[in-house]
């Protein structure tokens, strides 16, 4: 579905929430109820909030009751909003949820007018995916589009918290429902939010749910850039946190932003003009460090490592997760009860799902790098780091330092290919499927496409595995020539003063 076809007919939209009507609210024979026509005010400003607020305070006092058919729209498009948020919530207090935040935002910033738009636009959009009920969609981009209007035209009135707040659930509506492959609209957003976040600086995203916004949006970046992120200079990395504790979930991602730089700088060795003597040895000393900082991390964080499928490979659930993400696109959602598995242990495995891939793409780069691997052939001190690193004993210590890495990445590559289910799985419930899990499962590939010459039947098979899970993410609405598949973000949103 084109984001075209949800402007036209949005003026009415923009009036009240009588046009969020849920047009099958009671069964899919119902008919769409409409209110009576209302005189519109001569004052625009804050038309939706307004109008809520009044409602809301009649309804409490009972001194103006709501016809009943607006009533029940009203509750139809609420008890959407509540089923979509609860979808959004992290299985535990102690985890992390890259949506939770929403539910934050609905309460503590109730008087910015394009905010209920906005969240009506993704809630329904959800619905309308999840339920197969197309006109729920054509009515969330109605009032995609009619959130958007509202913010432009308020954006003077507003602070650049709240354009930040507004902005960032347009950058969540367009990866849900268009995804980020061929789709400037969530390019366009986040050029804003880096605006935002500029103007406001590390301290004013500190304190409720802005830290939980600032750090959504800092891994929407990714590591495919294979360049620095925004916001990963050492400002952004601990000024936010200056009334937090890091738990293990941020520290990951302070890693991850260091391991983006990192890659870049190894990709650069490769222009011999621009390396200078020393700066090959420093680049793989910091990446023999970056991989030990993560082998502590993984110790650190008291994630249990586990078993893998009970089958492999399976089928069934490969089967399953494609005709989930076709229908749900690149919205959250909840994990089937006959899975298996329980949110608690999926959210374990996902970090050391991560880990692992993390670990695999700087391995594979040294390996793969001419230079940096030539290095490591040549030097003790760092061929030490290594030995060290992998806690090589017995007759492996005479093994060159490429045989060792291979056959770690190699274990590591299989790793994600084995677990590639249940880790795609973890990414979809609660989290955008592609935004996590492409990265990982491309990694996998990339390792089996460069180094499995003379592999076996299982290396083969652990590749086939990868692909069929990738080619489950990448087939939602594949008809839209917008489908939702993973890209990067271009040097000039991210390459920024600030970052």
């Amino acid at each position: 579905m084109s984001r075209d076809r949800g402007v036209d007919n949005v003026e009415g939209v923009n009036q009240s929430v009588e046009d969020i009507a849920w047009t099958n609210a009671n069964g899919p024979g119902s008919v769409k109820q409409k209110a009576p026509p209302q005189k519109r005010s001569n004052q625009r400003a804050h038309p939706y909030a307004i109008a809520r607020l009044k409602r809301a305070e009649a309804q409490l006092a009972g001194t103006a009751p709501l016809p009943q058919t607006l009533n029940s729209q009203i509750w139809a498009v609420e008890c959407i909003m509540d089923q979509f948020l609860k979808t959004c919530l992290p299985p535990s207090e102690s985890q992390e949820a890259p949506l939770a935040w929403l539910g934050e935002i609905q309460e503590s910033e109730r008087d910015i007018d394009a905010l209920p738009l906005a969240m009506s636009a993704l809630a329904l959009g959800w619905a309308g995916h999840i339920d197969n009920e197309p006109q729920l969609v054509h009515k969330g981009l109605q009032l995609y589009n009619a959130a958007i209007r509202q913010l432009r035209n308020d954006i003077n009135t507003y602070s650049p918290l709240q354009s930040l707040v507004v902005t960032t659930v347009f950058v969540a509506f367009e990866l849900c429902q268009f995804g980020s492959k061929g789709n400037p609209g969530w390019l366009t957003h986040m050029k804003g939010i880096a605006a935002f976040l500029q103007k406001l600086g590390p301290e004013r995203v500190s304190v409720g749910p802005y830290l939980k916004i600032y750090l959504f949006c800092r891994i929407m970046q990714g590591l495919n850039r294979r360049r620095s992120v925004c916001a990963g200079s050492h400002m952004w990395k601990y000024g936010p946190f200056k009334h937090h504790e890091k738990n293990s979930y941020h520290q990951f991602y302070d890693l991850s932003s260091e391991a983006c730089e990192l890659l870049g700088r190894a990709d650069d060795l490769e222009r011999p003009d621009d390396v200078e003597a020393t700066q090959p040895a420093r680049v793989l000393r910091d990446m023999l460090d970056l991989i030990s900082r993560l082998k502590a991390w993984m110790k650190g964080s008291n994630i249990a490592s586990f078993s893998g499928p009970s089958r492999f490979p399976d089928d069934d659930l490969v089967a399953r997760h494609r005709l989930d993400r076709a229908a749900a696109r690149g919205y959250p959602t909840k994990l089937p009860s006959d899975s298996g598995w329980t949110p608690e242990a999926l959210y374990g495995e996902r970090m050391m799902y991560n880990y692992w891939t993390l670990r695999l793409d700087l391995y594979m780069t040294i390996l793969d790098n001419p230079i940096l691997s030539s290095l490591l052939d040549s030097s003790d001190d760092l061929r030490a780091l290594l030995m060290a690193e992998l806690e090589t004993k017995g007759p492996e210590a005479n093994r060159s330092p490429r045989a060792l890495i291979f056959e770690e990445s190699r274990k590591l590559a299989n790793n994600i290919a084995v677990h590639a289910a249940s880790g795609a799985c973890h990414s979809t419930y609660q989290s955008f499927g592609s935004l996590v899990t492409v990265y990982a499962l491309e990694t996998a590939i990339r390792w089996c496409e460069r180094h499995n010459d003379g592999a076996g039947q299982m290396d083969i098979q652990l590749e086939q595995h990868c692909r069929a899970i990738l080619a489950g993410i990448r087939i939602e609405e594949s008809k839209d020539p917008c489908a939702f598949e993973v890209s990067v973000l271009p040097d000039e949103v991210l390459k920024r003063p600030w970052c």
